[in-house]
């Protein structure tokens, strides 16, 4: 659940790779829904974790209750069944609910995904990512815990994180439409990757240096090394290019709080760190452009206590420009954790849907409850609840 910092790289990516396979939670039967025309929009709300990180915009709609339409909007919201075994859509306005897909297998589904080109669907059974065509047809399927890191090209390219028996980590690219897709088109050493914004080439993070990796050969050229001072090593974990710009989310060790609270987006900048935000969460999630590639949206991770957190969905200019802004939610109640189950943007690149849920703890560990469906319009604050689920994606 929460991305916590541990001495060394490598612990880092395991964590935030591997985190969400961890034991099953307890999660609460899904409250009696109302029909879509009857859901309210979800109030203002207000995040204070105990540790120092920046402040978050929390705007505010001059009827809170008042409902959303969302008649305009077009294409379908898929999204993980509350039990786990069904991927079900609807219509953004919430209404015709269907089963789009009914599980066969004795393990649950998680962590669904679409790739830029919206051709693509990605979902894990346990230890195993699979890729579909968005008619669920089976294309590939990897031992992998790692999500895709999808080509910008919308060319049926990804690139994977994997780490080996003997503690390796390395990026494999793969290519759907080769004759082999199980096979890895190049590989190169990185604990994280990302696209160039061309979508010819990698930018990695190999420890510590952040470079380019082509992919002919793999071959790393360096662009930003990360030198250890006072303030300790560097712990990165994502990284971002835009247009001629290369951007990282990290901080200094000895700059964190005890959970990692603090990090935040710096830019290179004549071959050295440059901050761009404030300081920030312990980690972020599921990083992705619109159609436009003109905003990016991402989960941010804040540690509060041993057992709960708070994940804060955020949408922001990819340049960081201007602040992030943040959909009004409900307040987050003494005791209790907030998570993002999974975020996705429309075909238009206006509108996100997003899964929320809140959670408590008690000795045996967190209780979650149900995570409920929405849409949102990070420009007009306008937010929608629909169906029971998490991890919805939007389809044309």
């Amino acid at each position: 659940m929460h991305i916590r910092l541990f001495s060394g790289l490598l612990s880092l990516l395991l964590v935030a790779g591997c985190g969400s396979q961890a034991a099953q939670p307890t999660i609460t039967p899904p409250p009696t829904l109302t029909t879509a025309a009857q859901v309210e929009v979800i109030a203002t709300a207000s995040l204070a974790p105990n540790e120092p990180t920046a402040e978050l915009a929390t705007p505010t709609l001059d009827d809170p209750n008042a409902l959303v339409d969302t008649s305009m909007l077009t294409g379908r919201i898929y999204f993980i069944d509350p039990l786990g075994f069904a991927i079900n859509s609807i219509t953004p306005t919430g209404g015709d609910l269907q089963t789009a897909y009914k599980e066969q297998g004795s393990l649950p589904l998680s962590r669904l995904g679409i790739d830029p080109s919206l051709h693509y669907l990605s979902v894990f059974k346990g230890d195993f990512l699979h890729i579909y065509t968005t008619d669920f047809q089976e294309l590939l399927r990897l031992p992998s815990s790692f999500e895709p890191i999808w080509s910008p090209r919308g060319d049926g390219k990804f690139a994977l994180l994997k780490l080996t028996d003997m503690g390796e980590a390395f990026v494999d690219v793969y290519d759907l439409n080769s004759a082999t897709p199980a096979s890895t088109v190049v590989s190169t050493i990185g604990y994280r990757a990302a696209w160039l914004s061309d979508g010819l080439g990698l930018l990695v993070h190999n420890g510590n240096q952040i470079g380019t990796a082509n992919l002919d050969d793999g071959a790393f050229s360096p662009i930003l090394e990360l030198v250890e001072d006072e303030h300790g090593t560097w712990a990165v974990d994502e990284l971002l290019s835009y247009a001629d710009q290369i951007y990282f989310h990290g901080g200094q060790v000895n700059l964190l709080g005890a959970s990692g609270n603090g990090m935040q987006w710096w830019a290179v900048v004549d071959g050295a760190p440059q901050a761009v935000t404030d300081i920030g969460g312990n980690g972020i999630l599921r990083l992705q452009f619109n159609q436009e590639r003109e905003q990016i949206a991402f989960i941010d991770n804040f540690h509060i206590s041993a057992c709960l957190g708070a994940q804060v969905l955020s949408v922001q200019a990819p340049d960081f420009s201007a602040p992030a802004r943040n959909p009004n939610l409900s307040p987050i109640l003494a005791d209790n954790g907030q998570a993002i189950h999974g975020a996705a943007w429309n075909p238009t690149g206006d509108w996100l849907t997003f899964a929320k849920g809140d959670y408590s703890c008690d000795e045996a560990g967190p209780i979650y409850a149900t995570p409920q469906v929405l849409v949102w319009n990070p420009a007009t604050q306008a937010i929608q609840a629909f169906e029971y689920g998490s991890y919805p994606v939007w389809i044309p």
